[in-house]
């Protein structure tokens, strides 16, 4: 009986919409009579059951606003590519000043084969290798006396003065001379041309691209402490945009 009385229900429904309203009103009498017969609940007008609670659809969340990050993460890219680059350089730098530092005479073996694919070190302003000073090897380039005696780490003092240093970005400098004003000496000429050259730099630093980076590292290191986040914004922009005065004469390889 029941499964009658649903197949006319389910008629009676599927065609309310299509009749007139005179004969709607008599069908939904009927609807409402079966459904009450089977114990379902009755519908309005709309055959919207009555007494069952709508759930009300949930507003779609707004679409949240994601940042681009795009021009600020090319120059962080660009950030770590030259760090990468630099950091066999300095690395070098460093090794090369730790093997000739110390006071006295400095030992011949670093500037003899610690130059560019273990050849001697050169000046970075005439291209030229060191000297030495007194004894055996007096006025004798640092790699000629080397191989001549190529045994322990004997010292020289090195004729005309050397100076060794390391420059803005990490890297390595060897010039010939005394520091001083005499512009004859290699690292004094060298040093004068270097402060030109800074004078006439123009940084490209902005405020448009420090607030750029700093947007990009809130969201790209969110564990940062604000101290951290800032000394990395500021090395970036250093690396960057500050002046560069290259890598040198000096190198590990020549590639």
């Amino acid at each position: 009986m029941s499964e009658v009385l649903l197949c006319k229900l389910q008629v009676l429904e599927e065609e309310y919409a299509g009749q007139p309203l005179v004969v709607q009103q008599a069908d939904l009498l009927e609807i409402n009579r079966i459904r009450s017969q089977i114990g379902m609940h009755p519908v309005d007008a709309s055959l919207n059951e009555i007494g069952v609670a709508v759930e009300e659809a949930k507003p779609k969340p707004k679409p949240q606003h994601v940042p681009d990050h795009s021009k600020a993460r090319a120059i962080y890219q660009a950030y770590l590519k030259k760090s990468e680059e630099l950091k066999a350089h300095q690395e070098y730098a460093e090794r090369v000043v730790k093997a000739t530092g110390g006071p006295g005479p400095t030992p011949v073996r670093p500037l003899a084969t610690m130059g560019t694919d273990g050849g001697p070190l050169l000046c970075d302003h005439c291209g030229k290798p060191i000297v030495l000073e007194g004894g055996r090897y007096h006025g004798v380039a640092a790699d000629v006396a080397w191989k001549q005696n190529p045994i322990g780490n004997w010292t020289s003092w090195i004729l005309g003065g050397v100076v060794v240093e390391i420059q803005l970005n990490g890297t390595l400098r060897i010039y010939h001379g005394y520091p001083g004003q005499d512009t004859r000496y290699c690292c004094n000429a060298a040093s004068q041309k270097e402060e030109t050259a800074q004078a006439e730099f123009k940084s490209q630093k902005s405020p448009e691209t420090f607030h750029l980076l700093l947007t990009f590292l809130k969201h790209e290191f969110p564990n940062m402490t604000e101290k951290e986040r800032f000394n990395l914004l500021n090395e970036i922009q250093n690396t960057l945009y500050s002046y560069d005065p290259g890598i040198g004469v000096n190198r590990p390889s020549r590639v």
